[in-house]
């Protein structure tokens, strides 16, 4: 799934116009009220209870499968300064920066399977640090805001450098940047757009012509495209098991297979798990698209599911026949677009293509066959040269996304001390992790640029409840597909 994107003018109305379009569309989508849930029932969603084993390249090659649970939380009652739900990017980022800031505090995460087998471990293995919405910034405040704003959503990228430099995290990270395809001739007004506020940032971009992505992708399905030098590729799940043993080095106690059944707030928040309790001081809510399942923020995201798929290794005669000499991370302009790398072994990872929003916003797990054979079909038609190349790996997973296209976090509770972050809308791999150095200023009662951030303490706009939401989203990716 996609992880993280960078904006452009144009593929960046295309992406959020999917989500906001779909609000648009619940108008019209009005006469499904009186259908039945049954009606909407898609009997080609693989069932969520049924995902005992991920056919996912980077859990596989992250020795997931090779790898001893942690134990689950098994005692009558725990007592912590600090519990985190969930143990992918963003729960165990906030124990990083947590424990850093307070080694002494007692702080333990719960993981309802194992770190990383969320989105953390599933999503395109792209780490883009500057947020779409910056273009918003600079065309309504001006270059110096946007500026300012880029700076510090970088950091998250520049905090994933500092576990491989400063704590030995290997997770075949490249910083090989960006590269945006026109997929139609007309896509190329907004690239050059973005080409422009980009130069006046002073960020490291170009503008290719048509002849150009030919020369270096050796495709001829698309127009032109936008390169911009920040950026990388990475194996996140070699990221989160990474992390995962850079925070129990620094004292923090992870459960895994501990499933939180309910949240009470209070001054002391008391979590019920399967089989045992929790009472913690503060807890960070860090679940972004399963949070509806602990009954929050129902109304604030609509949890969309992607679909990723990974081939053998490319040959070197294959390698030579598509070129990509600079193993960007790529994407393209459509509103359901792809997300395209080269791995370490030099397969070609793409995702993308059928983002299903399920009745419900039932999750996904497995493998959804509509959206994995369109996938299989765009890798030949973006270069028929690689036929009969072999797809070895297929899967799929949740993300949140908002009406704004916009995370959120802050702290919520009468007693201030329920922290959260979530609703990446694709751009989780950098923002989770700026998002847990966010909650530890918060955790700490301090005011900084980073808790003055848009995102902080301001929720998105509300999606409307079902079945409009259903009629809504299905409607317009018909109309605008």
């Amino acid at each position: 799934m996609s992880s993280a994107e960078e904006g452009n003018r144009g593929s960046r109305f295309s992406r959020r116009s999917f989500i906001t379009g779909a609000a648009l569309g619940v108008v019209a989508g009005a006469a499904a009220v009186a259908l039945p849930r049954k009606i909407f029932r898609d009997p080609a969603r693989p069932e969520f209870l049924s995902e005992y084993y991920i056919n996912g390249f980077w859990l596989e090659t992250a020795g997931f499968e090779d790898k001893t649970p942690n134990p689950p939380l098994l005692e009558r009652k725990v007592l912590a300064d600090i519990a985190i739900i969930g143990g992918g990017f963003t729960g165990l980022a906030s124990a990083y920066h947590l424990a850093k800031r307070f080694p002494s505090k007692k702080i333990i995460v719960l993981e309802t399977a194992r770190c990383g087998f969320g989105a953390s471990g599933r999503n395109g293995g792209q780490a883009l640090p500057v947020h779409p919405v910056v273009e918003d910034i600079f065309e309504k405040e001006g270059v110096d805001a946007a500026k300012k704003f880029a700076n510090l959503t970088r950091q998250g990228l520049e905090i994933i450098r500092s576990y491989v430099k400063d704590h030995g995290v290997q997770c075949e990270m490249e910083e090989s940047g960006v590269l945006v395809l026109a997929y139609k001739e007309r896509d190329m007004e907004g690239l050059s757009r973005s080409h422009e506020i980009a130069r006046d940032m002073g960020r490291g971009s170009r503008l290719l012509s048509r002849d150009e992505v030919k020369r270096e992708l050796k495709s001829d399905r698309y127009h032109g495209g936008w390169r911009l030098s920040d950026g990388a590729i990475l194996n996140p799940a070699k990221l989160a098991l990474g992390m995962k043993t850079m925070v129990e080095s620094m004292g923090v106690q992870v459960f895994e297979r501990t499933k939180v059944m309910s949240l009470t707030p209070g001054s002391r928040v008391r979590l019920e798990t399967e089989f045992g309790e929790v009472q913690a001081d503060a807890v960070v809510i860090g679940t972004n698209g399963y949070t509806q399942k602990l009954g929050l923020f129902k109304h604030r995201f609509a949890p969309l599911c992607n679909y990723v798929v990974a081939t053998e290794p490319l040959s070197p005669a294959q390698i030579e026949s598509i070129g990509w000499k600079g193993r960007e991370a790529i994407w393209d302009t459509r509103t359901e677009f792809d997300y395209i790398r080269l791995s370490a072994d030099n397969r070609v990872v793409m995702g993308g293509e059928h983002a299903p929003y399920f009745y419900g916003g039932g999750l996904s797990g497995g493998n959804y066959k509509p959206s994995i054979e369109m996938l299989e079909q765009s890798i030949l038609k973006t270069w028929p040269q690689l036929e009969g190349l072999k797809v070895t790996h297929r899967w799929g997973g949740t993300m949140a996304f908002t009406l704004n296209f916009l995370p959120f976090m802050g702290v919520m509770g009468g007693s201030k001390n329920i922290y959260y972050s979530l609703g990446y809308s694709g751009e989780g791999v950098c923002f989770s992790q700026l998002a847990g150095k966010i909650i530890s200023e918060l955790y700490a009662r301090e005011e900084s640029e980073l808790t003055r951030l848009m995102v902080v303490n301001h929720l998105p706009p509300r999606i409307p409840s079902e079945p409009l939401r259903y009629a809504g989203v299905n409607l317009y990716e018909r109309l605008f597909k």
